[in-house]
């Protein structure tokens, strides 16, 4: 399996030297549907990191040297301000040794921009390859779904993750994948080598799909009807409860940004009557009120209990420095070196995560962050236009915010880059 994969980034490679959008598609397929990059081909070896840098090589090689192509940053200018308070905020901090501080920072950097910078571009300056790097999309969700749904009936068994661990030498945890943990099919990862990141993908996947819905004339019906039916079956049997949580979230924003104000008053009434009925069954209720228990197989318990006790222990840990935080990615070494905190657990909640590493000012900024994200969103066409990569904001916070944020960011942004660049296209077009 080593030498296919390594083929493939041989491939990945060459091709972006020679048609830079052909090689970017074979990339973003192979990081969506491989979880693991650490290989060894011709005596290098080949990680996230190498790629990325010679994918940016060849971008620059391609846009600089052969044609001298104006570079477009526009999309990226929220996640800039974001990271610069981050890097900031990194000099007052004190919990986090600051090398491991700046090496996090600089995979952080890597891993989420790099391909996303160099497709917003390739978009910017071909137009045609938005079709290529949706059909993309829709081909992994296809095989994502369909491994997934095929996983509903192994029991915890998952073959190609398997594979992917004995290469990667790391232990393949069944009992935390089995059916015992009281949901009928287990937890299914699929592609992934998580579950909670396959409940990611498949709620970005269907916003995705939903979104071209109303593009009837560049994508076949049919064939989106049958992704979306798949992605929802795949949604109800993943065993991701946080997935259904947070797109009921994201339909509710999405009647509130149509000001369908009835028909928004009228869901949440009918959510809360729902919650109503699971509160009075014990059994139920146990099941459905543990959404966000991303890491323990126990079901019971009051997790909204739980969550406003974990709440107020991030104001503990930060109480010697209550403006900064810890440091960058405080919570991963704090894990590293603990495996798990004895009140937060396993910093289950992007909000847990802000405060923690960041705090007030970390929290200050990820509100600016969030309204610059909204406000160039917004403004990029008209509201039908906008509507869905508003919607998949929602979901990308809403969905860390109920299980915490383990390198969700790199997964968002490219759908978010794609979804953003049809919009570009067509307004484009028009002013032609």
């Amino acid at each position: 399996m080593e030498a296919i994969l390594g083929i493939i980034i041989f491939l990945i490679i060459i091709l972006s030297f020679i048609k830079l959008r052909i090689g970017i598609a074979i990339y973003l397929a192979y990081l969506m549907l491989v979880p693991y990059m650490q290989i060894h081909l011709a005596g290098l070896t080949f990680s996230y990191n190498l790629v990325n840098l010679i994918i940016l090589l060849a971008f620059f090689f391609e846009f600089k040297v052969k044609h001298n192509y104006k570079i477009n940053f526009k999309p990226f200018i929220p996640f800039f301000i974001l990271y610069a308070g981050y890097f900031i905020l990194m000099l007052f901090s004190d919990g986090t040794p600051f090398d491991y501080m700046i090496e996090k920072f600089r995979q952080n950097i890597m891993q989420i921009f790099i391909l996303a910078f160099v497709m917003w571009n390739v978009i910017v300056c071909t137009p045609s390859s938005t079709k290529l790097f949706r059909n993309v999309c829709f081909i992994c969700i296809f095989i994502a779904t369909i491994y997934g749904l095929f996983l509903t009936r192994m029991e915890g068994v998952n073959p190609y993750i398997m594979s992917v661990m004995n290469i990667t030498g790391n232990e393949y945890d069944i009992e935390y994948l089995t059916r015992d943990t009281g949901r009928m099919f287990g937890r299914i990862a699929s592609v992934f080598l998580h579950p909670m990141t396959f409940g990611l993908y498949l709620g970005l996947s269907f916003i995705f799909i939903c979104s071209y819905f109303k593009k009837k004339a560049n994508t076949n019906i049919y064939i989106l009807l049958i992704l979306l039916v798949i992605t929802l079956i795949n949604v109800f049997t993943c065993g991701v409860r946080s997935v259904i949580a947070g797109l009921g979230i994201t339909g509710l924003f999405y009647l509130l940004l149509l000001r369908k104000l009835k028909a928004f008053i009228w869901s949440a009434v009918f959510i809360g009557i729902i919650y109503c009925i699971i509160s009075s069954i014990p059994e139920l209720s146990d099941y459905v009120m543990s959404i966000g228990d991303t890491k323990s197989t126990n079901i019971g318990g009051s997790s909204l209990e739980l969550r406003i006790n974990q709440f107020s222990g991030c104001f503990d840990i930060i109480n010697n420095n209550f403006l900064s935080g810890k440091g960058f990615n405080w919570h991963s070494y704090y894990m590293q070196l603990h495996t798990s905190h004895p009140q937060l657990l396993y910093f289950e909640s992007l909000i847990f995560v802000i405060l923690c590493d960041f705090g007030l000012a970390g929290t200050i900024l990820w509100i600016i962050y969030s309204y610059k994200m909204f406000h160039y969103t917004y403004n990029l066409g008209k509201l039908k236009q906008t509507l869905f990569p508003l919607s998949l904001f929602i979901f990308y916070l809403s969905y860390s915010c109920i299980t915490g944020e383990y390198g969700y960011m790199q997964i968002f942004i490219l759908f978010y880059i794609i979804m953003i660049g049809e919009i570009y296209v067509t307004q484009t077009s028009k002013s032609q």
